[in-house]
């Protein structure tokens, strides 16, 4: 009876040690997937407000990493801006649902909160799973002392006030630019 566990053992070592090499490499080449930003190189811009597509893709084009195309699809990339969505909040006078604050004049030094929410923010999407790999958060607005310079990364916030939409295009591409570059330079210190 020993002797019938220890060969069923003596099998199934090997077997196990198999698959778990065989689970370890597929799990290795799915975490070491690069970026879309790297490897991508067919880009889409979406249509834009005040022709900051236009300028887009103009900086795109000078920066030569990527081919812009003017089909969306079968692209790597789609580049788009969104509007964020500001709730309507309701409060309830005389049985009767209102917008909170409609009947109250807007102090000009109060601080709104449309100031808090992005007038605009600038993605890229991979096109394939449809998520985000980039996102920029425009803000009409200049930095705080605690702001400083921001670090590109993933998620990043732009301070766009009196900017022009050349100017604002200009920076979105820099500040794209600086975050591919990067995750080139981490992906390359891998290998």
């Amino acid at each position: 009876m020993n002797t019938k566990r220890l060969l069923i053992a003596s099998l199934c070592s090997p077997v196990c040690l198999v698959l778990l090499g065989i689970c370890d490499l597929a799990l290795g080449q799915q975490a070491e997937k690069p970026n879309e930003l790297i490897v991508g190189k067919l880009v889409y811009v979406a249509p834009m407000p005040n022709g900051l597509d236009q300028w887009i893709i103009d900086f795109l084009r000078r920066w030569g990493k990527y081919k812009v195309t003017s089909e969306q699809e079968g692209v790597d990339l789609v580049i788009e801006a969104a509007n964020p969505e500001k709730g309507v909040k309701l409060e309830t006078r005389g049985g009767t649902a209102q917008p909170k604050g409609a009947d109250r004049p807007h102090l000009p030094n109060s601080k709104a909160e449309s100031d808090e929410l992005p007038p605009m923010s600038i993605s890229v999407i991979d096109w394939v799973t449809s998520q985000p790999v980039w996102q920029a958060d425009i803000l009409k607005r200049k930095p705080k002392k605690d702001e400083g310079t921001l670090p590109a990364g993933p998620q990043t916030k732009i301070f766009a006030r009196d900017m022009t939409s050349d100017q604002l295009a200009q920076k979105v591409v820099t500040t794209l630019r600086e975050y591919e570059e990067g995750l080139e330079k981490s992906a390359a210190g891998k290998k």
